[in-house]
């Protein structure tokens, strides 16, 4: 495929390939061609478009290029910094087999996933599909993550609390999963249908394993039922098969799950995968507490002006200073102080001129009456005063509507300073 080509590009999804020229770009071509989304791969000869998909993408894959993984695992580290601009996952991908070594420095590196194509492509459809539902979490919560005082951080794993279901129908097999989940997690384990569909429905599970037999395709038909079940849209699901019956074409059922793998297998490598799962799931259970804590909180902006409410202006103040210090830059805040209004319609006026100023991250808040502060984050301080100085512009130039009809030929600033609007620019970190 060209590269810079865009596939069904009028889809909602999409997915950007960096990297991976000729065999990887193919095969993830090929696979992709009947899905709903929209695949391109990057040409960095025209940026500017390659960096619109990538900060438009709903998951980012990275290649690693002639067995070579360190300049992927350093674009994964890059992309994956707090600063980036960008919120999609990115995940590490290899035409051979992911080793244990590779997993845990693509882990290092930030990266969501790592996958291997290793001409398996049921294993590869099941993990991208598990990255674009968690992205589509991370969508869903995204009208109000922008306005969170702090970004919702996951527990780590492994810990007491995590709980996974084993269901398969071979007694041996069961107990072998068991032996090998023990010593992770809480587990329960069932060889009927019926009762993986209960427990699934009645109790809370970060993670199910279904061993299907000899072939891949019976694990992934249990699976996509448990999907189907009520709590269990984003809980990950792993089909697992005897050794061989990987290489079964399994079609769009693949995309029902998050993960595929060959048991009887290697117990490290199940338990790299589960640990690499429940981190994600973990991560999807903060999402869902801070967007409940959002609802709960108290009111976000003051109904009077449309800014920040005092409360939400502090907590965004102490997170800007936090970026800000662990960034090694500086947080500027501009302070404007009116004339007092006992009518409080200036309130309104010098709060809907503040809106306007507002850009990017700025944050503003009416702090007491008649003083107003405002928060540049990612600016310069030449920035920072030339943002401030156009504001008092545009407050100066809106006089008489702001301090009241007649007033304005009367204003006289070194004759009455209480009718002066002041405005100054500090460092707060």
């Amino acid at each position: 495929m060209p590269e810079g080509a865009t596939l069904k590009s009028a889809t909602h999804e999409s997915i950007v390939l960096i990297g991976g020229e000729g065999a990887v770009a193919q095969t993830l071509s090929a696979m992709l061609s009947g899905w709903p989304v929209g695949f391109f791969q990057a040409d960095f000869s025209d940026s500017d478009t390659t960096m619109a998909a990538v900060n438009a993408a709903s998951l980012i894959l990275v290649a690693v290029d002639d067995d070579a993984p360190g300049p992927a695992l350093a674009c994964c580290g890059i992309l994956k910094e707090h600063d980036s601009g960008v919120s999609a996952p990115v995940a590490i991908v290899t035409p051979e087999r992911a080793d244990a070594t590779l997993r845990l420095a693509a882990l290092r590196a930030g990266a969501d996933d790592v996958i291997g194509l290793e001409h398996n492509l049921a294993t590869a459809a099941a993990r991208i599909s598990a990255l674009l539902r968690f992205r589509t979490l991370q969508s869903e919560a995204g009208t109000s993550a922008e306005a969170w005082p702090t970004a919702p951080r996951a527990a780590a794993v492994p810990d007491e609390t995590v709980r996974v279901l084993i269901v398969a129908e071979d007694a041996a097999m069961r107990q072998d999963l068991l032996k090998s989940m023990l010593s992770l997690t809480t587990t329960v384990a069932t060889g009927n249908l019926r009762e993986a569909l209960y427990l699934a429905s009645s109790q809370s599970f970060d993670l199910v394993l279904v061993h299907g037999g000899p072939v891949l395709g019976d694990g992934l038909r249990i699976c996509g039922q448990l999907r189907c079940v009520p709590g269990m849209r984003f809980v990950p699901l792993f089909a697992l098969c005897e050794p061989g019956g990987l290489h079964e074409n399994a079609g769009d059922a693949a995309r029902s799950v998050d993960d595929c793998m060959e048991w009887p297998g290697e117990t490290g490598e199940l338990i790299l995968r589960a640990l690499l799962h429940l981190r994600r799931k973990r991560f999807v259970e903060a999402l869902g507490a801070a967007v409940e804590d959002f609802a709960d909180a108290p009111e976000m902006v003051e109904s009077d002006t449309g800014l920040l409410a005092p409360e939400r202006f502090a907590a965004t103040l102490n997170t800007l200073k936090r970026e800000a210090t662990t960034a090694g830059s500086p947080l500027y805040m501009g302070v404007v102080r009116v004339p007092e209004d006992p009518s409080g319609a200036r309130v309104e006026a010098v709060a809907a001129l503040i809106r306007y100023h507002l850009s990017g991250r700025d944050a503003a808040s009416r702090v007491e009456d008649g003083l107003f502060a405002i928060l540049y984050p990612d600016r310069r301080r030449d920035d920072a005063e030339q943002a401030i100085a156009v504001l008092r512009q545009r407050l100066d130039a809106n006089l008489s509507r702001l301090l009241g009809e007649g007033v304005q030929d009367a204003y006289q600033p070194a004759v009455d300073p209480a009718l002066a609007i002041r405005t100054a620019l500090t460092e707060v970190n």
